[in-house]
């Protein structure tokens, strides 16, 4: 799914999982989460499976992306 042709609901919720991952990872830089999420793959995992994602909890998800993050090596 391209960004272009997110519907309101989905975007919501992408916005407050960059605010959750800015706040647990990167000291509250929303600009160095988003940028992040988008390169690494998981803003489009978390999207693509919106309908399960959006049920999740923020420790789940907070814990979900560490893992990814940990798993690809992605440095935080």
């Amino acid at each position: 799914m391209t960004k272009s042709n997110i519907s309101f609901s989905i975007m919501e919720f992408m916005v407050w999982v960059v605010e959750v991952t800015a706040n647990e990872f990167f000291n509250g830089d929303k600009t160095l989460a988003y940028n992040t999420l988008s390169e690494t793959g998981v803003w489009d995992i978390y999207i693509d499976h919106y309908d399960t994602t959006h049920s999740l909890s923020k420790e789940f998800i907070i814990n979900e992306i560490n893992e990814y993050f940990i798993k690809h090596e992605v440095k935080i």
